[in-house]
Order: C-alpha cells, then structure tokens, then sequence
C-alpha cells in the first residue's frame, strides 16, 4: 500500500491509498490477441487501443465536442438525481470501474457525504497517474472521504473490493459497458456479481438508440476523427508498426440493425503493415476497413432483461429531457 500527500489541493483531507502494482503492458495489450483479431473478417482491434496518453487527453477534448452529447448528459442526470440514488441505497460503499479523472463522480459522492458523512469511496483505473487526478477532484469535495485508488483491471480491481464494507454501491458509467463486446460483457457482468453481496447495488450509464443524424454526428467531429487515427499511432509505437495515417481515412456508421455505432479506418490504397514486433504482416486492399470500436446504443428495457440474466433487479432509472440517455440502478438478488 502506497500512502501519498496531496498538498493543499486537498485542504483539511491530504492523504489518499492506491493500491495494486501497475498493470502489466502484457496482460492489456496482448500481441497474440491483436494478431488474431486482425487476421478476422473484418479485421479488428480492441477499442483499449484508443488510450495511451494521447488518446486519453483526445477523450477529454472530445467530452467538450459539441455534438458529442454523451459526457454533459450523463453529467446533467447525475446533477439532478444524485441526492435521489444516495436517498435509495442508504449508505453505503462507493466503487467505481474506470473512473478516469472522476470529474462526473463528484456529484454522486458529494451527495452521499452531505447526506451520511463520512463516506468510503474505491476507484479502479488502469492507469496510476489518472488515479491521482481522480484523488484530488474527490477529495475537494470534503474532508469527510475515505479514497482508495486501485491499479488494475475491471476484473483484478473487483478482486480487491470483495473485503469492502456492504452495502456498496459499484457503478461503471460513460456508458463503458456499450463497448464490450457479448463475451466481454459477460465476463464483466458474472465478475460483478461474485464482488458483490445480496442486496448491493449497481449503476450503470448507458447511451440509448436514437436518430442516425444524433449518432453519427457525435462520433464523426474533428476529434472523434483524431483519436480514431491515433489508434493506429499507438499500434505503431507499441509493436514497430509502419501504418501511414495519412493512408487511412475515419469511418463511423450507425449499424441500425445491431443498435450500435462501428469505428473504422478504411485504406486508401492496396498496402502492407507490418507489425515487426510481433513478427506480423498483413495485406490491406484499398477501401478495406479496420474496426477500432464499437458503442452499443441500447433499448433500455432490452438491457434491464439482460442485466436480470444475472441476478440484478432493476430499481429505478433516470433519463434526460430528450431521453437520449440513462442512469439505471440496479440490485443483486438474493
């Protein structure tokens, strides 16, 4: 257990834990899983590719996007109904997967401290420095925080909050979960319920269907378009690559059909790339397209059924005005 100071950042409470060594580059950005996932029909790679620290800042600058809706209206749900979701639960235990600065999780800690005081909250990110951006946005909320920050993945992090006082209430928001594919949404969901007790609660932000026009406009701005070709600047510094940005053009579709958004880069011309690093070359025709994510874009009361596949009960939900998008709170079944 690391203990760091914070400073006057912090005022009367300057001492935060994080805890968990650093995630390995091996056990994220596995080459053989690359290999694969680009030698499929239609070549693919995981949507983690979009954030080393690059694409991390580029996330920041797409959140101020003005058609990308997604960050302000969560953040306006949660503004409203926070006092609600703490009315709900009880005091409880706050755990957040990936919680990147916290910036939006303020709100909901804050209204837990001003209704039960001192207040435990856990947030598990990958990355250790962003913990420690997400350490002084919480704790300008109050001196009445505990803050433990957890290295590692959504699975080695829900690990570690087993020993955690119940109730607790674990939340994944930004609407994360729409990124996974079926098996890894499955992973996530069984390893939630196994961290969690009976009775325990989940929220869950989630972006609803909409209109073709809202969607796309969202994720084909300026900076969408940036971070979709720094993927291909990450593979290439990662693994020796040799992809030309300037050879690939941003693609961003509505699949209808799917209830999703699909992230591509297409070639603009017949080409090669090779990855030295993992030994690996593969050939690309012109027009060929990469996908580098997905975002899954819900019926709300199709993903309710799924989450109760998993013992989870639905208690309450939470839109904006235009029901663009959903805060929903669940709870484990006995």
């Amino acid at each position: 257990m690391v203990r760091h100071d914070l400073g006057t950042a912090t005022a009367a409470t300057d001492k935060y834990d994080i805890i968990g060594a650093d995630v390995p580059d091996e056990m994220l950005f596995k080459g053989d899983l690359l290999v694969a996932s680009l030698s499929e029909s239609p070549r693919n790679v995981n949507s983690i590719y979009y954030y080393d620290d690059t694409g991390s800042k580029l996330f920041e600058r797409l959140c101020d996007e003005q058609t990308y809706y997604l960050f302000r209206t969560e953040k306006d749900i949660l503004d409203q109904y926070a006092k609600t979701i703490s009315g709900i639960t009880g005091p409880a235990s706050l755990i957040e997967l990936g919680s990147g600065n916290a910036e939006k999780t303020t709100l909901l800690v804050g209204a837990y401290v001003r209704a039960y005081g001192l207040t435990s909250y856990a947030a598990v990110d990958i990355n250790r420095s962003i913990l420690e951006r997400a350490a002084e946005n919480i704790l300008s909320v109050s001196s009445d925080l505990n803050f433990l920050g957890i290295v590692g993945t959504y699975q080695t992090g829900l690990a570690e909050i087993k020993n955690l006082v119940s109730p607790k209430l674990l939340f994944c928001l930004g609407s994360t979960i729409g990124n996974m594919h079926d098996g890894e949404l499955d992973n996530l969901l069984l390893t939630v319920r196994s961290a969690l007790s009976p009775g325990d609660y989940f929220l869950v932000g989630i972006d609803l269907d909409k209109e073709t026009e809202i969607l796309e406009a969202a994720y084909n701005n300026q900076t969408a378009i940036l971070a979709n070709l720094c993927v291909l600047q990450h593979l290439n510094w990662r693994f020796s690559g040799d992809f030309d940005i300037f050879q690939f053009r941003h693609v961003s579709r509505h699949n209808k059909s799917m209830r999703r958004m699909e992230t591509y880069v297409e070639s603009a011309q017949d080409q090669v790339i090779s990855l030295r690093r993992l030994n690996f070359s593969f050939h690309l025709e012109k027009g060929e397209m990469i996908r580098t994510e997905i975002m899954r874009k819900v019926e709300l009361n199709s993903f309710i059924m799924v989450l109760s596949r998993y013992g989870f009960r639905q208690v309450q939900y939470w839109t904006d005005c235009n029901q663009r998008y959903a805060v929903t709170l669940f709870q484990l079944s006995g």
